[in-house]
């Protein structure tokens, strides 16, 4: 399953020649790709590249699923059921280096966590250790948001067994359980975070960084050297949607583009929905739209520091060998 990065760039060039073609001339090449949860705007890059046509353009027809958790999305990638998936850093890393799990991420979106811990302004969680003796809601156990959370609560000299976590969906609706006392608080993604503060004047946010590489794109590695120039038309067409999510004041276009084709949770008020999208971008974009879908390999050195120094994964491994950039490389040539 080892990736080189020999292998890959041979392949590459060995692509150039298909890649130069006009669109037209490209033959169709199917693409599946899983996110993690119900479609939302968190997801916005490919969801757009699909409705707008760029992954078309690029002669991808793409399968676009919503997976239920992030361990999911990693497994249905494994198992070849997907070309690509999306999954938390922190729970790619620690499967990757513990579960020998044939994966390599192709891509960083979100630079940073897009989780936020949510609580009541009656009672806030200010610090991660507030969260000791709490019941805590996630969409997912055993996925990124639990990674995230047990990373930062050990740095943090707080005992991770010490909260009751259970799953709720990862919706703005899910704040209820906070008001009705059956939960201390809530991890939410960015697109929950802006949905619940929006409707309601009671909602404490907390940013998470934990200093890792929030969310990225998965695949086999035997897969990306079998086709490396599918996936460097995956990518090619998601910065474009990305890049242009990113740089663009009014986005109601790509908004409503995206409703177009795909059903999408938080579409209805459009207003939200801007600050939902504008949000989710400046983590794509927080350490430079140069780094724009890049693995930085500074923050990929230092996530297997911290999950060493945690005790989350049983080695320490280099980190260039958990990511690729030679795909992205390759796309942003074109």
């Amino acid at each position: 399953m080892e990736l080189t990065r020999r292998r890959l760039m041979l392949g590459a060039m060995g692509s150039a020649a298909l890649l130069s073609l006009p669109v037209g001339a490209r033959a169709q090449n199917a693409f599946s790709f899983i996110t993690p949860f119900t479609f939302s705007l968190a997801f916005a890059p490919v969801l757009y590249a699909d409705a707008a046509g760029y992954y078309s353009d690029e002669g991808l027809e793409m399968n676009l699923q919503a997976g239920k958790g992030a361990a999911l999305a990693a497994q249905m990638t494994i198992a070849g059921q997907m070309d690509s998936g999306r999954t938390g850093g922190t729970n790619y890393i620690v499967s990757r280096v513990n579960n020998d799990a044939p994966l390599i991420s192709i891509a960083t979106i979100a630079q940073m966590s897009p989780f936020f811990v949510l609580s009541s302004t009656e009672n806030p969680v200010n610090t991660i250790a507030d969260l000791e003796g709490r019941t805590v809601g996630m969409a997912t156990l055993g996925g990124s948001m639990e990674g995230t959370l047990d990373l930062m609560m050990t740095n943090a000299g707080a005992s991770p067994e010490k909260v009751n976590k259970v799953k709720v969906a990862d919706s703005a609706a899910s704040f209820a359980l906070i008001e009705a006392g059956r939960a201390g608080a809530f991890l939410g993604n960015t697109s929950s975070m802006v949905i619940a503060s929006s409707a309601r004047d009671d909602v404490a946010a907390m940013p998470i960084d934990d200093g890792m590489p929030g969310q990225v794109y998965v695949a086999r590695p035997d897969q990306v050297a079998e086709n490396p120039e599918k996936f460097v038309a995956f990518l090619r067409a998601t910065h474009r949607a990305a890049k242009e999510i990113v740089g663009t004041k009014d986005l109601t276009p790509i908004l409503t583009t995206i409703g177009g084709k795909h059903d999408v949770s938080g579409l209805k008020n459009m207003e939200t929905a801007q600050k939902d999208l504008r949000a989710n971008a400046e983590n794509w974009a927080s350490k430079g739209e140069e780094n724009l879908l890049r693995n930085i390999p500074e923050m990929w050195d230092r996530a297997v520091e911290l999950l060493a120094g945690a005790k989350l994964i049983d080695k320490t491994v280099p980190a260039a060998e958990l990511y690729t950039n030679d795909l992205l490389d390759q796309a942003l040539k074109a």
